[in-house]
């Protein structure tokens, strides 16, 4: 920064300003563009998925309905007694089973629209049933392609047959083109005692309505993927095209029932693939979209963004040097006349300048001016003051009359061969002190405070015998928070001193820390004599009035609460709860850092 040091103000502002505001500017226009990039693109992809998925949820729906009409036909009762006539090669059709027939195949029939033709063939050497556009033929087919066919699926017992011209149509109509998708069911035991055939045909149309409704893209289509096959019916440019075989490889060789890929086709055009499993024969719908259409307004995007940077850096430009010499011209007149201020003369005169911000600036340095000594004064007053009371607080973390008694414990124990005890014991108070210093730092982590408390019930349990016993549940999390330190030290010597003290039974101290929103909350309870509504009322009151007097509520108890407040907030500090007879509670809130 020695280039702008020697430098006029003009010249620094306009030096630092313009560049930080120019990228600022870049910064913000580059996230800007980013984020809509990348909402465009999230927002095209979920479109697209929502199109597959209420497509693929559409057509299942449909084929569901036409397996259900074919196993109702399979189950129909006429039908049955029909076969099990029929099973006599010596016995003719009537006229009532043509009419059993015909009946059980309008039971079964299903949306017409959908449909385009049904076959049912019952037994060997029967002539099959052919019904088209509500006209029924008879024919003779051969179910051996229907048998070689289950035969590479035994575990299947619905089969389906991709796009394909329908042979029995064909052999009724020779100028029929049309095409169709079959389903089928074999009858009998197995592929070998097969018997007969129930098949429906799904209409070409179907399909086409199904695949060419929903708009993806200029180029973008979809289509249905099986074993047999690749439909689809959009045309596309070529430099977009995917050849099926390759495309209908790459989609079932997919694991996921759902997803979606890029295919780089020959062209060097990437293509995004979102496809999903139809559950009712595992054929997969997908949606093949060119990448660059997707992105045909991230390019626009991009273009605004740039032209409106490139109008925001003149105008950025433009505004500096206005800025620069409205705020420099009055600034320099003014620091001519406060210079004297670095030699130590205050008698410095100022001319009256306009109501605007630099008047206000002038008015203000006369009358800091002023002011100085006497403030010069209140400091060292308030100095004075600061040392007494972080000499207040030094007293009471040290606390020498608890010092005094542990080294006179100590003592003791020595005293009584009891070494291994008294070293125990000065660990524990060495330890003690060190966390109570924690090198000059305020704000310790909760584990620390933990340790340093733990250390604590150590000294007073070899002190005090087995008069009293604690527990320590800590949520983990809560561990990694930081606070004030010395904060349970004096509610725990509380909760010995006026609590246990008071009962002749076994007192108990339990700490329980929690994490409670963005907050952390310590309590730390015990089951001594407890206090008084009175007394309750009286503390909870002088916390909220912040009383730090020893004959309010107690130095430490104050000193802790003014600490969590001052270093948290006003909203946090400490609170009891307590009953007597039933212990008292004291509960640290204070804020996660």
């Amino acid at each position: 920064m020695s280039f702008i040091r020697n430098r006029s103000l003009k010249s620094s502002i306009l030096l630092l300003f313009i560049p930080i505001m120019m990228l600022l500017v870049f910064i913000t226009g580059l996230f800007s563009y980013l984020l809509a990039t990348d909402q465009l693109q999230q927002n095209a992809f979920t479109s697209i998925s929502d199109t597959v998925s209420q497509t693929q949820s559409f057509l299942n729906d449909k084929l569901t309905d036409v397996v259900t009409s074919l196993t109702i036909l399979d189950s129909d009762s006429d039908l049955s007694d029909i076969t099990a006539r029929t099973e006599s090669s010596e016995y003719q059709l009537q006229s009532d089973d043509y009419l059993l027939l015909n009946k059980a195949l309008n039971r079964a029939f299903p949306d017409r629209a959908l449909i385009d033709s049904t076959l049912l063939y019952y037994n060997y050497n029967r002539p099959a049933f052919y019904r088209k556009n509500d006209l029924t033929a008879q024919v003779n087919i051969s179910l051996e392609p229907y048998k070689l066919r289950q035969a590479t699926d035994p575990t299947s017992v619905i089969h389906w047959l991709t796009l394909h011209t329908d042979p029995i149509a064909l052999s009724l109509n020779k100028n029929y083109n049309g095409k169709v998708v079959s389903l089928y069911k074999l009858l009998g035991k197995d592929v070998d005692h097969s018997k007969g055939i129930i098949l429906f045909n799904i209409k070409d149309s179907f399909f086409q309505t199904i695949l060419t409704t929903p708009t993806i893209s200029t180029n973008g289509y979809l289509c249905l993927v099986s074993e047999d096959g690749l439909i689809t019916y959009k045309k596309i440019a070529e430099k977009y095209d995917i050849k099926d075989a390759e495309l209908q490889l790459r989609i079932l060789q997919t694991k996921q029932a759902s997803g979606q890929m890029t295919i780089k086709n020959e062209y060097g055009k990437e293509m995004l693939v979102v496809y999903d499993t139809l559950r009712i024969n595992k054929w997969k719908i997908a949606a093949v979209i060119p990448k660059e259409e997707l992105l045909n307004k991230v390019s626009y995007i991009k273009y605004v963004s740039m032209a409106v940077m490139s109008v925001l850096f003149v105008v950025v430009i433009l505004l500096s040097n206005v800025l620069a010499n409205f705020i420099t011209k009055p600034i320099i007149q003014l620091t001519r006349k406060i210079n004297t201020i670095e030699e130590g003369n205050l008698d410095i005169e100022f001319k009256e300048y306009p109501n605007n911000e630099i008047g206000v600036l002038n008015r203000g340095m006369r009358d800091m001016i002023q002011r100085i000594q006497h403030l010069l004064v209140q400091v060292e007053e308030e100095q004075e003051k600061k040392r007494s009371a972080e000499l207040a607080a030094l007293q009471f973390q040290i606390r020498p009359h608890f010092l005094y008694n542990t080294l006179y414990s100590i003592k003791h124990l020595v005293e009584m061969n009891e070494k291994k005890e008294a070293s125990q014991m000065v660990s524990a108070l060495a330890d003690f002190f060190r966390i109570s210093i924690s090198k000059g730092s305020e704000i310790i982590p909760v584990s620390q405070e933990i340790e340093h408390i733990n250390h604590y019930f150590t000294i007073q349990q070899m002190r005090y015998g087995d008069s009293f016993t604690y527990s320590i549940d800590i949520d983990p999390e809560l561990l990694d928070f930081k606070m004030v330190k010395l904060t349970l030290q004096p509610l725990v010597e509380n909760a010995i001193y006026h609590g246990m003290k008071q009962i002749r039974t076994k007192g108990h101290i339990h700490i329980i820390g929690t994490i409670r929103g963005e907050d952390g909350v310590i309590r730390v309870e015990d089951n001594g004599a407890g206090m008084s509504a009175e007394q309750l009322a009286h503390i909870n009151r002088a916390l909220l009035e912040v009383t730090m007097g020893e004959e309010a509520v107690g130095f430490g108890v104050c000193n802790v609460h003014k600490r969590l407040q001052l270093n948290y907030g006003m909203s946090y500090g400490l609170s009891y709860e307590s009953g007597l007879g039933t212990g008292t509670v004291a509960i640290v809130t204070f804020r996660k850092q």
